[in-house]
């Protein structure tokens, strides 16, 4: 039974990074019709947040119920993580090429199997390792692909966004082992549009929601790169360790540089071929490299 739970949850960890992957697709369609990156964010929480709202209001609104000495688990998801995560990647993108803010926002792994050391008591094993070192690996090739710049702040705001996003594994473990995926999802999104509403300038953004093909993006961009995947990566935390989850999901910018180059025609080139298969390689080693010892 332990098997299959760990099965599943590496196998919801890995759809929720092929979904987060395709996110190109909808932030360059919307970013060519007037929104700015603040208020994609924007419309994501806020659309999850009504999404997720009318999901638990039908499945079980019981599901609402929190312990208001959890507050901070949702804090941490929603502003620590999801909010800070996507300001600091934002301003890494401006100073920097997309492939170097892409790679140092990867560095989300370090940061999380560091952290899950001490809060988790989980053991950083030589087959963890390996696999990290292996995908990690193909991450960089992926990523440097594309021609380089980088800025001393840029390399700031990418370091730093690399730990907000490795903040959700942390704070999702915790939360994730009180509360069912839904309720997670709902509370970090709730706090994030607490949290970006004073940013997004409001009136614009009520503007281009007016127009039914700009709600049909904002719908799709929350519902498919948003709440899908947070409600299976939740799930996923719930069943695996959050060092091997930060590891998995190191697999969605190999999956961005595919929609890249089938969507919009963007050229990986070689470098950019062997590192999707690097990846592809260090997470088959994750899977079976060591199949009679697990520890996590």
């Amino acid at each position: 039974m332990n098997f299959i739970r760990s099965r599943l949850g590496e196998a919801t960890v890995l759809l929720a990074a092929l979904l987060w992957g395709c996110i190109g697709i909808f932030t360059r369609s919307m970013t060519e019709i007037g929104f700015t990156a603040v208020q994609i964010v924007a419309v994501r929480a806020f659309v999850t947040v009504i999404l997720m709202g009318i999901y638990i209001l039908i499945k079980d609104p019981k599901l609402f119920k929190i312990n208001p000495r959890d507050l901070w688990m949702f804090f941490g998801t929603g502003i620590l993580s999801f909010l800070f995560f996507n300001i600091c990647y934002m301003s890494s993108i401006g100073e920097n090429s997309l492939s170097v803010a892409c790679i140092l926002m990867y560095t989300s792994p370090i940061w999380v199997t560091t952290l899950a050391i001490p809060l988790f008591k989980e053991k950083m094993t030589l087959h963890k390792a390996i696999a990290f070192v292996i995908a990690f690996g193909g991450c960089v090739a992926v990523c440097f692909s594309d021609s380089l710049k980088l800025t001393k702040i840029g390399l700031v705001y990418g370091l730093l966004s690399g730990f907000g996003y490795a903040l959700y594994s942390i704070f999702g473990k915790y939360a994730s082992a009180k509360y069912n995926s839904a309720t997670v999802t709902f509370y970090t999104f709730l706090f994030a549009s607490v949290g970006v509403l004073p940013l997004c300038d409001l009136p614009k953004l009520t503007v281009l929601l007016s127009s039914g093909t700009n709600i049909l993006w904002a719908v799709g961009v929350a519902v498919t790169c948003t709440v899908l995947p947070y409600l299976l990566y939740t799930y996923g935390l719930s069943k695996i360790g959050a060092g091997k989850a930060a590891v998995i999901a190191i697999f969605e910018p190999a999956v961005a540089s595919v929609v890249g180059a089938l969507y919009f025609g963007e050229n990986m080139g070689a470098l950019g071929l062997c590192g999707i298969i690097a990846v592809m390689v260090g997470l088959v080693y994750l899977e079976i490299g060591n199949p009679f010892k697990r520890k996590d």
